[in-house]
């Protein structure tokens, strides 16, 4: 008859077999973690290059808005000088 060892009363198991269970059940689950990190690696990526291209045209409309800001103020002075303002 074979025995599974977890099954065995902690009288039958030695410290070293207790230790290694705990070990192997350890990086069982450090295992499964790796899995889902690596399977949510892809999506981060996708995050990244999408927030770095959000952040140029960020940076590109605040150029285009204060170039027309500037514009206007230019216009607007020029029309308070005409009108006498």
């Amino acid at each position: 008859m074979v025995t599974d060892p977890t099954k065995r009363s902690s009288a039958q198991v030695s410290p070293v077999e207790k230790a290694k269970m705990r070990l192997e059940i350890a990086l069982a689950s450090l295992e499964e973690v790796l899995k889902e990190k690596v399977a949510i690696a892809p999506e981060t990526d996708d995050l990244s290059k999408d927030l770095d291209t959000a952040k140029r045209e960020i940076a590109d409309l605040q150029m285009k808005n204060l170039t027309i800001s500037t514009r206007l103020d230019k216009a607007i002075d020029k029309m308070k000088v005409i009108t006498g303002d």
